[in-house]
């Protein structure tokens, strides 16, 4: 009887263990990856603030799917003073989706302050069937941590002056922005001819910290040095606020040491 209680218990030991339900139905674990302002990727994190516009690929980052069929919803809401509206609606494993909207804003004392607030939540939902037994399952939205974010209100700053003498030092016409859908800029001579133009398609962007700095002059015409004296900048921009700038602005070109500590630098 010892002998037959123990080739019992072999058996049972030797037997393999039922699959876990968590181990065997397939799950994702959604993520959402965009291109920083140094070119690098980075995953968006719950609660922050980024600029815009902001274009995201979201991955499902599917597991244990092998013998099903998957089905993928991702849903792109945003939430616009606790109302929330339905932006797009994708089936796909892997899905990109541009933000641009950071609520609106109202000028108040020649300063623009925030009206309404705006935000965005991303969340995915699978279902899946056993090709072989026809089973089928899903998962809702909320067994995942939904992505929440939202962007940053815009803003423009025109630098009065700059200092092309090549000392490294404010050498160039820059103007310092925050969140815009689209910028353009002239620079024109005391006598109104344009010197120089460009877009935000054109111009030379540098970022630093929060901020986008267009590089919008050089301070040479034809390849030569200009002249120092007043110059102005004419600034039209759209921000993801929904702020229209249109700024027209005298600029100090100074090339002579003695003025260096007054141009405050960019």
């Amino acid at each position: 009887m010892k002998h037959i209680h123990f080739f019992l218990l072999s058996l049972l030991l030797a037997a393999p263990l039922p699959a876990l339900a968590n181990d065997w139905y397939p799950s994702v674990s959604p993520v959402g990856i965009f291109i920083n302002h140094v070119g690098e990727e980075e995953e968006l994190a719950n609660g922050s603030t980024y600029d815009a516009p902001l274009e995201v690929t979201f991955y499902a980052n599917p597991r244990d799917t092998a013998g099903y069929a998957i089905y993928y919803e991702w849903t792109i809401v945003k939430i616009e003073d606790s109302e929330e509206t339905v932006l797009a609606v994708r089936n796909d494993e892997v899905t990109e989706y541009t933000f641009r909207e950071s609520g609106t804003s109202v000028k108040k004392d020649g300063i623009y302050m925030p009206s309404t607030s705006i935000s965005y939540r991303v969340g995915l939902s699978i279902t899946y069937r056993n090709k072989e037994t026809g089973e089928e399952g899903s998962t809702e939205q909320d067994t995942f941590d939904q992505l929440k974010f939202s962007l940053k209100g815009s803003s423009i700053y025109v630098y009065n002056a700059f200092t092309p003498n090549d000392d490294g030092y404010n050498d160039l016409l820059r103007v310092k922005t925050q969140s815009l859908l689209s910028f353009r800029m002239s620079v024109f001579n005391r006598w109104g001819q344009k010197i120089t133009s460009g877009t935000d398609q054109t111009l030379e962007v540098v970022y630093e910290g929060d901020y986008a700095y267009y590089v919008c002059w050089d301070g040479k015409i034809n390849g030569q040095p200009a002249p120092d004296g007043v110059y102005f900048i004419s600034v039209e921009a759209v921000g993801s606020d929904g702020v229209i700038y249109t700024q027209r602005s005298d600029v100090n070109l100074l090339t002579t040491s003695r003025e260096r500590t007054t141009t405050g630098g960019n």
